[in-house]
């Protein structure tokens, strides 16, 4: 990327998005925090502007219960930014299978966020991009999404809906010079899973914001990361589920 960007970062105040708000500011481009909660953003906030004195940082509060304020939000973000906007999203929560068993209220409560509100934040900035001609969009996904499975498959069919909306997503801002890029997280961390194969390590976060950006700059579709996340999607296609889980355990 030539030109300094001004991030609007959904999920904020998650590891990753911190993660990745130091990442982008540490190349001198401008922040937005988007999240619910306030103290958390500006203690976000507060923290890039600690580190990176040179970049102008913000915050916003974003009701993802109400997606008719979207459009304002990002009127407010358009008047503020002094660059050309960019998007990261990591919005996103997850249950347990067993909890969601308990509980169809969580079901409905991960669709809203997971998807519901990320379609319909994709649909609100794209004008935004569109007019820019210019941009990029980079958004979390998950292996979950790829497949189901006994204990995930609540939290994984959310990301399995947004994958495919992103898809067509993809194909509408590319004609217009806008990049988005889907990232597909290793699941062996989320709420539920019971794995434990060997090789498995807990994500690094700002090696996973480095590598968002790389494949964003090289206007990748989709990635896995870590790479051989991309591996275990393919095994879980031809070797049979009740064989994997045997490896696994």
């Amino acid at each position: 990327m030539t030109e300094k960007r001004t991030w609007l970062i959904l999920g904020g105040t998650s590891a990753v998005g911190r993660s990745f708000a130091r990442a982008v500011a540490k190349k001198g481009n401008d922040v937005l925090f988007l999240g619910k909660e306030e103290n958390d953003l500006r203690l976000a906030a507060e923290d890039i502007r600690v580190r990176y004195p040179g970049v102008s940082v913000g915050i916003r509060e974003l009701d993802t219960s109400n997606p008719d304020s979207f459009v304002k939000t990002l009127e407010d973000c358009e008047t503020e930014a002094k660059n050309i906007i960019s998007v990261f999203s990591a919005l996103e929560t997850a249950y347990s299978q067993k909890e969601c068993g308990k509980d169809l209220g969580k079901i409905k409560n991960m669709f809203q966020i997971n998807y519901f509100a990320q379609i319909y934040f994709m649909t609100a900035v794209a004008p935004i991009l569109q007019k820019q001609g210019c941009g990029e969009v980079i958004v979390l996904g998950s292996t979950a999404g790829e497949y189901g499975t006994e204990d995930n498959y609540a939290y994984g069919s959310t990301k399995a809906a947004l994958h495919i909306w992103m898809q067509g997503f993809h194909d509408q801002m590319k004609q217009n010079g806008i990049t988005v890029t889907i990232v597909k997280i290793d699941n062996l961390g989320t709420v539920g899973e019971k794995r434990t194969l060997s090789f498995w390590t807990p994500i690094d976060l700002d090696a996973c914001a480095e590598r968002c950006l790389e494949y964003s700059r090289k206007k990748a579709y989709t990635r896995y990361f870590p790479w051989y996340s991309g591996l275990t999607v393919l095994l879980r296609r031809i070797i049979p589920a009740d064989i994997l889980g045997r490896l696994e355990k």
